[in-house]
C-alpha cells in the first residue's frame, strides 16, 4: 500500500453571464497519474475518487487529497465509488469481470465483497438508497440486465431475482464512463439507463427492483450512443446526458428531460455541447454536466445549458454549492458562488 498528499494549485473564475453565479474552479496536481471515473461526495468536506491502476483518492477537508495505491489491485479499472463516511467506501471494477472492494478504515486496507467472473459481465455502476441497501448493475446476459444488491451496506451481494425485467434490446446495454447509469431515488424506486441499441431506454423500478418497466427515449441511439449519466432533482424531474463519445462534438440526443418520474423524456431547449458522460445537481436548479468536450452549466434545471469550459472531465458530483471533477490524471474542485 503506498500514498501520497495531493494539495491544490491554481484557481480559475468562469463567469457566466449578468445576475448568474460565478464558478470558481481550482485544479489540483496529481503525482500519481490515473484514470478517475469514480466519484462521490458525503458531505462538503469528505469525498472520495476512484481509478485505473488501482488508485483510490480521499479528502476529509474538501481541500487536499490523500492518494491510496494497493499494488494487488494495479490491473483493476475502479469506475464507481460509493462511500458513507469518511472511513467506510465500497468500489467497483469495471471490465470483463467485476471485483468489488469495501474499506471500513478509510482505505488502509480493503475487503473483497463480491467478484464475479461470468463471460459476459461487465459492471457499469451502483447506488445506495440508504446505508444498508445498494444495487448494481451489468450489462445484459441472456438479454437480461444482470443486476445485484445488497443489504447490508455493501458487506455481501446476491443476484437480483426480479418478478418482471424487460429483455434487453441486441446491442443495448448500460454505460460505465461515470458510474451514474444507475440511480437511486426516495426510499425505493430506481433508474437504469441504456444504449448502444436500436432505442435508448431508461429502466424504471418502484420496488428497489422486484419489477420494472422500460420508456423509451430521444436520446441518441445505436453503437457508442445513450445514456451515459442521468440524475432527479426530484421523483418526479430528471435529466439525461450523454449521446455519442465517438461523435463526441455533435449535440445529437445528447440530453432529455422529464417532469413525470420517467415517464415520458422532452428535449431541451438548448442542449449541452457536445457528448457529456456525467451530470450533477446542487439542489438548487444549478447542473453540472461533464465529458470530453469540456464543462457546462444550466440554471435551469436542464432545460438550457452555456458551456463554460473546454477541459474534458469523466465525471462531476456536487453537494450543494461545492462539488468536484475528475478525468485523466487530473481532478478539480468547483465552486458556485
Amino acid at each position: 500500500m503506498k500514498f501520497w498528499i495531493i494539495l491544490t494549485t491554481a484557481l480559475v473564475f468562469v463567469s457566466c453571464s449578468k445576475n448568474r453565479p460565478e464558478i470558481s474552479i481550482t485544479p489540483i496536481e496529481l503525482e500519481t497519474p490515473s484514470l478517475m471515473r469514480g466519484l462521490y461526495m458525503v458531505d462538503k468536506d469528505i469525498a472520495w475518487a476512484s481509478g485505473t491502476d488501482g488508485i483510490v483518492r480521499k479528502t476529509i477537508n474538501g481541500k487536499d487529497w490523500v492518494s491510496y495505491q494497493d499494488t494487488s489491485f494495479q490491473d483493476l479499472d475502479f469506475r464507481d465509488i460509493h462511500a458513507f463516511n469518511k472511513d467506510e467506501a465500497i468500489i467497483m471494477s469495471s471490465g470483463n469481470g467485476c471485483k468489488m472492494y469495501k474499506t471500513n478504515d478509510g482505505s488502509k486496507s480493503w475487503q473483497l465483497v463480491y467478484e464475479n467472473n461470468t463471460e459476459g459481465v461487465f459492471f457499469d455502476g451502483m447506488d445506495f438508497w440508504d446505508d444498508k441497501n445498494g444495487i448494481a448493475f451489468s450489462d445484459p446476459i441472456d438479454n437480461e440486465l444482470f443486476i445485484i444488491t445488497t443489504k447490508d451496506g455493501g458487506n455481501s451481494w446476491q443476484k437480483l431475482e426480479s418478478i418482471s425485467i424487460p429483455k434487453t434490446l441486441k446491442g443495448e446495454a448500460g454505460f460505465a464512463a461515470s458510474g451514474t447509469g444507475i440511480i437511486c431515488v426516495g426510499d425505493s424506486m430506481v433508474f437504469i439507463g441504456t444504449g448502444g441499441g436500436a432505442i435508448s431506454r431508461v429502466f424504471k423500478s418502484t420496488n428497489r427492483g422486484k419489477t420494472w418497466v422500460a420508456t423509451n427515449t430521444k436520446m441518441r441511439a445505436g453503437e457508442a450512443s445513450g445514456i451515459y449519466s442521468m440524475l432527479f432533482v426530484s421523483k418526479h424531474r430528471g435529466v439525461l446526458v450523454g449521446g455519442n463519445y465517438l461523435d463526441s462534438t455533435s449535440i445529437k440526443g445528447n440530453c432529455v428531460v422529464t417532469i413525470n418520474g420517467g415517464q415520458t423524456w422532452v428535449d431541451v431547449q438548448t442542449p449541452p455541447q457536445g457528448y457529456k458522460s456525467c451530470v450533477a445537481d446542487n439542489g438548487n436548479g444549478v447542473l453540472i454536466a461533464t465529458g470530453r468536450t469540456g464543462i457546462d452549466v444550466s440554471f435551469d434545471n436542464g432545460y438550457n445549458w452555456k458551456h463554460i469550459l473546454d477541459d474534458a472531465y469523466y465525471s462531476c458530483v456536487l453537494n450543494g454549492n461545492i462539488g468536484w471533477l475528475s478525468g485523466k490524471n487530473k481532478m478539480t474542485k468547483i465552486i458556485i458562488h
